[in-house]
C-alpha cells in the first residue's frame, strides 16, 4: 500500500504543477496582450544556453596580436650597393675624423641603407680599423680611423 500512496501523491503533485503552469501561461498571455496594446515589443524566445563563463572569446593577447599584425603581400628584398656597408662606414670615418655615432648613422640612411650602422661600426672597431672613444656625459661615441 505504501507504493500506491506514493504513486497517488506523485500523480496529485504533477496535476497540481500542471494546473499552476497553465495559470502562469495565461498570465503571460495577458501580459503580452497588454504590452501589445501599449506598443511594446516583447522577446518571446528564452535563451536556453547558459552564457559563457570568463572573458569573452576573442579578447586575449593572441587574438589582439593577430588583429593588429599587418599581413605582408610581398617579401622584402635585399638591396645591393656598389660599396659594402663596412667600406662605406670606414670611408666616412676617414673623411670625417672624430665623427659621432649619430653622424655615421645619418650618412648610412642618406645612402638609402635600412637600419643603422651600429653593427658595421662594432665590426670595424673589433677588427682594429677604427677606434672608439666614449663621449662624456652623452650617449654615443666618436670614431677615428687608424
Amino acid at each position: 500500500m505504501a507504493k500506491s500512496d506514493a504513486a497517488s501523491e506523485l500523480i496529485e503533485l504533477v496535476q497540481k504543477l500542471q494546473g499552476e503552469r497553465a495559470g502562469h501561461v495565461q498570465a503571460i498571455e495577458a501580459i503580452d496582450l497588454t504590452f501589445k496594446q501599449l506598443g511594446i515589443e516583447v522577446q518571446t524566445s528564452v535563451p536556453t544556453d547558459k552564457p559563457r563563463r570568463g572573458r569573452p572569446a576573442g579578447t586575449g593577447k593572441k587574438a589582439k596580436a593577430a588583429k593588429t599584425t599587418p599581413k605582408r603581400t610581398s617579401k622584402r628584398t635585399r638591396k645591393t650597393f656598389a660599396v659594402s656597408g663596412d667600406e662605406s662606414v670606414l670611408a666616412f670615418v676617414k673623411a670625417n675624423p672624430d665623427c659621432t655615432t649619430a653622424q655615421v648613422n645619418e650618412h648610412w640612411t642618406k645612402e638609402g641603407r635600412s637600419g643603422k650602422a651600429d653593427n658595421a661600426l662594432g665590426k670595424l672597431v673589433k677588427e682594429g680599423k677604427i677606434t672608439r672613444k666614449n663621449i662624456k656625459g652623452q650617449r654615443g661615441s666618436t670614431y677615428k680611423a687608424k
